[in-house]
């Protein structure tokens, strides 16, 4: 119930992608590559935003798998500006806001916690939204 005894996972440090490091070896990642370059390509061909909010969430989630965290942040804000969603992108989205503000608090830069804050709200207000519309 309240499992004191536990061990906690270990809090993830989301440095700059020059700094991350990746767990996946070489055949993970290029498999992983693979799967970014046709989404690319649907990218540019389209106009229907529904097609380029979801290529995006796809190609955000697998910057994500990456460890590619500002092109995943690129891509998955990308998909929210083309159409508000609250699926797996943004728990993604959100999570990596959260682990960058750390990162800035960490490092006691209070202009990047501001920002990633802010980033938090606006992200909050698209729940608020979509649950209202669910409504």
């Amino acid at each position: 119930m309240f499992n004191f005894f536990k061990k906690k996972a270990p809090k993830t440090n989301l440095a700059p992608d020059s700094e991350v490091k990746s767990s996946l070896t070489a055949q993970q990642i290029e498999q992983i590559e693979l799967k970014i370059n046709p989404l690319l390509e649907q990218i540019e061909k389209t106009d229907d935003l529904l097609i380029l909010a979801s290529s995006c969430e796809q190609i955000g989630l697998l910057y994500h798998q990456l460890n590619h965290i500002d092109l995943a942040i690129e891509y998955l804000e990308k998909s929210q500006q083309h159409k508000k969603s609250i699926g797996e992108g943004y728990k993604t989205l959100m999570n990596l806001y959260n682990a960058k503000r750390a990162y800035a608090a960490q490092h006691g830069s209070l202009a990047d916690i501001d920002i990633w804050m802010n980033k938090m709200d606006a992200m909050r207000n698209i729940a608020k939204q979509m649950t209202i519309q669910r409504d």
